[in-house]
């Protein structure tokens, strides 16, 4: 049976009942809801945004690759790291933060993925709350910048002082509700978006572990883990770029 046929088309075809009781078995729905879905009509701006749930992957991959590695702990070890080689972090900071962005702009666009009432709610909380987080995690980002100079210029006593100071209470808040938002979200949207039929079921908790995987498996191979589960996103951009 045509899950995309129309209803003028199901009319006139005639009723397959063993295919139609094997589709209800397998899915928990009738053909009818299926096929009410149709495809996606995201509308332009939402096609070109979409990209950003495809590119915003391959730039944490790629800042998480060219991040310096840390050799000792604590905040003195990662200023060291960041002062030790300037050109690569002010690389791995601007990759990660324009992952952000497009991050941003893609979960908006993914709301383009409803076809019905699946999701129309889920799906439109889960982006928003994955945009808010991911622009206070692009933020916070700035501060790479002035740890790398602080490491080059202070003592390194005086740059873990400095950062101290500069860390009042309210940047916790940002800190945390970024990575709440940020990274959290990224899970729950990839729930809605299965919710939505908009990727399947079977991806969709691989959405709660790009940033775990890396901590799990130490160095590229950990990366490359966590591009993997990025799937869900890279999914629903796909869709989203290829909906007409």
């Amino acid at each position: 049976m045509d899950l995309f046929a129309t209803a003028t088309d199901r009319a006139t075809s005639a009723p397959d009942a063993p295919a139609e009781a094997a589709q209800r078995a397998e899915t928990g729905r009738t053909p009818e809801a299926t096929a009410a879905l149709g495809p996606v009509r995201a509308n332009r701006l939402q096609r070109i945004a979409g990209a950003g749930l495809i590119a915003a992957p391959l730039l944490f991959t790629a800042g998480m690759l060219t991040s310096p590695q840390q050799t000792s702990p604590g905040t003195a070890g990662y200023i060291e790291s960041l002062a030790a080689d300037p050109a690569l972090s002010l690389w791995s900071a601007n990759l990660l933060h324009y992952g952000w962005v497009a991050l941003a702009l893609g979960a908006i666009a993914s709301i383009g993925l409803l076809r019905g009432r699946r999701g129309r709610i889920f799906l439109p909380i889960t982006a928003l709350l994955v945009a808010f987080g991911a622009i206070q995690m692009s933020g916070l980002l700035l501060s790479d910048w002035f740890l790398i100079s602080a490491g080059n210029t202070l003592a390194i006593e005086d740059a873990v002082l400095m950062d101290a100071n500069a860390k009042e209470w309210t940047s916790a808040i940002w800190q945390y509700t970024g990575m709440g938002g940020g990274l959290l979200g990224m899970g729950l949207m990839s729930l809605a978006l299965a919710r939505a039929e908009a990727v399947s079921w079977w991806i969709a908790p691989l959405g709660f572990l790009p940033w775990i995987a890396p901590g799990l498996v130490p160095g590229p191979v950990g990366v490359l883990a966590g591009l993997v589960c990025y799937a869900p996103l890279a999914v629903a951009g796909a869709r989203l770029v290829a909906a007409r």
